[in-house]
């Protein structure tokens, strides 16, 4: 279960702005980590700590598995939108339970 945490409320050019944190229901100290080490090039590093001067991040770390868990999603899409490609070129149902729903009798309405 994932939700959002405020971290801190710090003023940056006169507007307050808060870091949000994605938070697992177990704590991130009990989970395995692995550090490792890459180097940037300066506008790549510039784009780490736009979006913790912007507040979607709350260090540099946190940028980083922000972008890791968004390349994470975007596998998962496009191996859902593959299953389906597959599903509709085999002329299956994508969603059989539904199918069953729509294959009912149905009352017309007068």
């Amino acid at each position: 279960m994932h939700f959002r945490k405020p971290l801190s409320c710090t003023p940056l050019h006169g507007r307050p702005t808060v870091a949000y944190q994605l938070v697992d229901a177990l704590s991130y100290a009990e989970t395995m980590t692995t550090q490792i080490a890459i180097r940037l090039a300066v506008s790549e590093l510039a784009a780490l700590d736009h979006e913790v001067a912007e507040g979607r991040a709350s260090n540099r770390s946190d940028a980083v598995r922000r972008a890791i868990a968004y390349l994470q999603r975007a596998q998962r899409y496009r191996d859902e939108e593959a299953k389906l490609i597959e599903l509709a070129r085999k002329a299956e149902a994508l969603y059989p339970d539904l199918d069953v729903a729509s294959d009912a009798a149905h009352q017309f309405l007068d």
